[in-house]
């Protein structure tokens, strides 16, 4: 079996990089692995950060019964070019799936989104969820879908284990490219002895130095999957609020405590962050001491995913074998 993932070149995000340890993954298994970048024009696809995974590069995708192409969900429609090979669909990003379908649906003044056709059985898609939240969407679509989760490299963790335990200030972090809207809010009634920090125009090592010295990160973007500032802000010691729209409404995804849980659509909810920010400022040790186990789940994710990769590979290879049988007997 030939294992094709198609990668968007020299792209420095959770996504990619979740594509390229799929396929280290794999190698490590002893599968036959490989990444196509697209576009194919790319000098120099892999990224610098992810040439740690040593990626095997193709520049062709081999369209033949025992191999199988997997996209993320902004690749949908490149399945529709194959005619042999099993189509598989990392679902990396709810939302974005879902936009796209609409617009397009919209833009062709169609009744159902062009690409539906993922949930159509004829296609035999095979779905891989990076959340339990994608997991749940599929199903609501009447199929089912693989857990094929991610985690954080281990670049990451040992960067934010050596600042855990470092100073912490009156800060709250935040990224402005998700949910600024509310945060805002909240920024507008914060008292003025905290700092509200936005994480933008920052290197890696500048993020986990802003995490390490925040006493709390807040996120209220929409959770299309899981999310890696969320999981790398505990690592570094935060107290984690966030909201419960997309993968951190539930506990899978998001395993944090309720009461960190806030529903921004409450008219009480930002007085009720700002009070649970007032109280991390005041006792964060204590209230860090709860994400313990949170933590604990990240770090140890790496090797779920290596388990999660073998489950994915070994149902893959066994739905091609049970496909060739069932061409044989025809």
């Amino acid at each position: 079996m030939k294992v094709h993932v198609l990668c968007p070149a020299s792209s420095v995000t959770g996504g990619p990089e979740a594509l390229h340890q799929f396929v280290d993954a794999g190698q490590r298994l002893g599968y036959d692995m490989a990444m196509v970048y697209l576009p194919e024009d790319d000098p120099d696809p892999t990224p610098a950060v992810f040439k740690m995974y040593r990626p095997r590069v193709v520049r062709d995708i081999v369209d033949a019964p025992d191999s199988v192409v997997v996209v993320p969900e902004t690749g949908t429609l490149q399945l529709l070019e194959l005619r042999h090979a099993t189509r598989a669909l990392w679902w990396l990003s709810v939302e974005h799936f879902a936009m796209r379908n609409e617009a397009m649906r919209q833009a062709q003044k169609a009744q159902r989104g062009p690409l539906d056709f993922v949930f159509d059985p004829r296609f035999g898609v095979v779905h891989l969820a990076q959340s339990e939240y994608a997991r749940q969407f599929v199903a609501r679509q009447g199929a089912s879908a693989l857990m094929l989760t991610d985690y954080v490299r281990d670049e990451i963790v040992e960067r934010a284990r050596a600042l855990r335990g470092g100073e912490k200030q009156n800060i709250v972090a935040y990224n402005p490219k998700k949910g600024l809207e509310f945060t805002q809010k909240l920024m507008a009634a914060s008292p003025p002895e905290i700092q509200w920090v936005p994480i933008e125009n920052m290197s890696p090592a500048e993020v986990a130095q802003l995490l390490g010295r925040s006493k709390v990160y807040v996120d209220f973007g929409p959770h299309p999957g899981r999310d890696r500032i969320p999981r790398e802000a505990a690592l570094c010691g935060c107290v984690v609020i966030t909201n419960t729209q997309g993968s951190a409404g539930n506990p899978v995804d998001v395993p944090i405590g309720a009461d960190y849980k806030f529903d921004e659509r409450h008219t009480l909810c930002v007085p009720q962050v700002l009070a649970r920010i007032g109280e991390a400022m005041v006792d964060h040790a204590r209230m860090a001491e709860g994400f313990a186990a949170y933590r604990q789940w990240i770090e140890d994710h790496r090797q779920a995913f290596l388990q999660e990769s073998y489950t994915c590979l070994a149902t893959l290879e066994a739905l091609i074998a049970q496909r060739a049988r069932q061409r044989l007997a025809a």
